[in-house]
């Protein structure tokens, strides 16, 4: 026999109010319904959605730049780690007849930046005379952000959200054993600059692998605090934000302290249950100082832009600034190019600008920091959105109250470095901004994982 259809609730309600109760409770939103409408692959069981093993993985690997420079050997014309693990996961997005998310800004901007970029790379061949490297730099950075795309054409449920979620937390541990191993064999009382530590991030330094720790730490934060969860993933949670705590403690980097401390805060003020964790919040505050090392408090303490009193680091971040201000009023529309700054025909110090919106104002012009200024703002109109959106308690509102945490510290900690184009550090980030994106187009939740 034909299957029946639920009359409507008007005309149930009249005569079995009890039945219309739970016929609302259990009717899929019309939102929902519309995203089965246009993307079949929602509606398809949890069972039978494919998922991309490739893109795990990849996650999996990407902050461990440890093991890709000594372990994964590199054969050569671009058969690397980064490519080949770029490629396979895209393959395996494609063959899933994955999809992005309709309509979303977010993607459209990054578009832009990906050709933006290209426009600056040419821009730069007429300022330098050796950018042999620059197209690999802005390939590896393109593949950071593509990331973004790359989650949203493989995630087809909340099953595959969720294990992206693990795909990342699960080489926090290991990450955390290599930073206390590095910090055992430097530790000391009192601060000093031989203290700082990378962890895995063989390549980068230390306030690179603090501005990684700090997203993670932020958007577990986030989870940890406005989802309905497992006693398994509460436990998940806590165990990788204490990793990324110890990671970020011992990088000593002072930009990272303020951003985790500025995400944080902007998490609990947005979250809709504030209120029930103002008085541990102002206790904890009142007590860090005391259960903190020496070391980290001497390292905080430093911070100051009183001409007078600067470290070196900060004196030498000013002198810079002013560098690249003089390079953006000569070449005000599209600058000197991509990765030029730290060319000592552009910049005679020959280094960074130590500052992603300095270096885009003098590199990318006005073109660069429209571009860049509208993909940021896309972000965090996406995660207002969202967390508007999203049922309280919900996978969805705490993965958007994560990304507007996680954004926050981006913008901040991008004041005083470059914490954006880093493949092992910004990944992560773009992993979870695509979940935020995709979310609304994934259906029903069900039950707590």
């Amino acid at each position: 026999m034909p299957a029946r259809f639920p009359e409507p609730v008007g005309a149930a309600g009249e005569r079995f109010p009890l039945a219309a109760r739970a016929l609302r409770r259990t009717t899929p939103p019309r939102a929902d319904i519309r995203a089965a409408d246009a993307h079949p692959a929602i509606a398809m069981t949890r069972s039978a959605a494919p998922h991309n093993w490739a893109l795990y993985l990849f996650l999996f690997l990407l902050p461990l730049q440890n093991l890709q420079t000594g372990y994964i050997p590199n054969l050569g014309g671009g058969l690397n780690f980064l490519n080949v693990m770029f490629a396979a996961t895209l393959f395996g997005a494609v063959l899933s007849a994955g999809r992005l998310a309709l309509d979303e800004p977010v993607n459209r901007w990054i578009l832009a930046y990906a050709a933006y970029g290209l426009v600056s790379l040419l821009v730069g061949y007429r300022y330098v005379a050796d950018a042999s490297a620059h197209w690999t730099e802005l390939k590896d950075q393109l593949v950071a952000i593509a990331v973004c795309f790359l989650v949203q054409m493989s995630v087809r449920d909340w099953v595959g959200a969720r294990r992206v979620i693990a795909a990342t937390l699960l080489p926090l541990p290991y990450i955390a054993w290599v930073a206390w191993s590095q910090h055992a064999s430097v530790a000391q009382w009192h601060y000093s600059d031989d203290l700082r530590i990378s962890g895995t991030f063989s390549l980068l330094g230390a306030n690179e692998f603090a501005a990684f720790c700090v997203t993670i730490a932020v958007t577990m934060f986030a989870l940890l605090l406005a989802a309905r969860l497992s006693l398994r993933w509460r436990i998940a949670l806590a165990a990788a934000i204490a990793c990324m705590l110890f990671g970020v403690l011992f990088a000593y980097s002072r930009t990272a302290y303020i951003s985790l401390i500025v995400g944080s805060l902007s998490v609990l003020l947005a979250w809709r249950g504030r209120w029930k964790l103002l008085l541990p919040a102002l206790l904890a505050a009142a007590l860090l100082p005391a259960v903190l090392p020496q070391s980290v408090v001497e390292r905080f303490d430093t911070t100051t832009v009183d001409a007078r009193d600067r470290d070196e680091s900060i004196q030498l971040r000013f002198e810079y600034w002013q560098t690249a201000w003089e390079l953006f009023k000569e070449h005000p529309l599209l600058g000197t190019g991509f990765h030029t700054f730290h060319h000592r025909e552009v910049n005679p110090a020959g280094r960074d600008t130590h500052s992603l919106y300095m270096r885009t104002l003098s590199e990318g012009g006005l073109l660069g920091v429209i571009v860049l200024g509208g993909l940021l703002l896309a972000l965090l109109r996406t995660a207002l959105r969202e967390i508007r959106r999203a049922v309280p308690g919900s996978w969805h509102y705490a993965l958007a109250l994560g990304l507007l945490g996680a954004w926050v510290s981006l913008v901040c900690s991008n004041l005083f470095g470059d914490r954006f184009t880093y493949y092992p550090m910004i990944a992560c980030f773009w992993a979870y901004a695509a979940l935020v994106v995709r979310a609304r187009w994934l259906g029903p939740e069900g039950r707590p994982a």
